[in-house]
């Protein structure tokens, strides 16, 4: 009660903490993208409430990661009940939900959600944005594309700058490829990425960059012409939620 009552009184002057009675105990984020580039990305999340939700303590992030628009299609979740949504940066939707039924506190509750973005990926380097917005476990995230990728890494997202560029995050990458550690795992025929995060921190959000054949290379000769020429083209996309 004291919880609920602290974080009703800093909503009041503009203070939004976050909700600390859900656990996740397991989450997927399942990226897929077609022949046309087009993404479909889906979210499972098994939840423990350990407190009854209000308005406003539950949030889903759409975001495209690199301060891009996020227009979209935004799936209507099978269990749960939307019950507002915010803009808080630019190309960074979130959007509130309670579920539909009751909730039994300390029993497994699975959530889902999902989003189709309007930009498509038909990319040397595919960017997928993972959020952690409450107590986890283990996250894991999935790619999956007709266009075969070759090297992938998994990193904490830097917090400097604030709006980080598709410039930003493949420079990232790339240095991450030069480190020693554990890799995503990618698939014998080089369809599927998959990486696990195992208990992030909440306010934490990370970056799985795939890159496709070849796009190593591509990357490398696009940073270094740009630097050159001063411009910035859209090689990378994120997907994100």
């Amino acid at each position: 009660m004291l919880r609920r009552w602290i974080r009703t009184a800093s909503a009041r002057v503009g203070i939004r903490l976050p909700f600390r009675d859900a656990i996740c105990v397991q989450g997927t984020q399942s990226v897929s993208i077609d022949r046309e580039g087009r993404a479909e990305i889906n979210f499972k999340k098994l939840l423990v409430f350990l407190e009854r939700p209000q308005p406003g303590d539950l949030r889903d992030v759409y975001t495209l990661g690199t301060g891009d628009g996020s227009s979209a299609i935004i799936f209507v979740s099978p269990d749960a009940v939307e019950t507002g949504r915010e803009e808080r940066e630019r190309g960074r939707l979130e959007v509130s939900w309670l579920p539909r039924d009751p909730v039994l506190l300390y029993a497994l509750y699975e959530h889902q959600n999902g989003w189709r973005p309007t930009a498509t990926y038909d990319v040397p380097a595919v960017c997928i944005e993972y959020d952690c917005n409450m107590p986890t476990g283990i996250f894991t995230i999935e790619l999956a594309s007709p266009s075969l990728f070759d090297a992938a890494v998994l990193f904490k997202r830097p917090r400097w700058p604030l709006r980080l560029t598709g410039r930003h995050i493949v420079r990232a990458a790339l240095d991450q490829l030069k480190m020693p550690g554990l890799r995503p795992e990618i698939s014998q025929d080089g369809a599927c990425v998959v990486g696990e995060i195992r208990e992030p921190r909440v306010g934490d959000r990370y970056f799985l960059v795939a890159f496709r054949r070849c796009g190593v290379g591509d990357c490398e000769r696009w940073l270094m012409q740009t630097s050159i020429r001063g411009r910035f083209s859209g090689w990378a996309h994120s997907l994100t939620g």
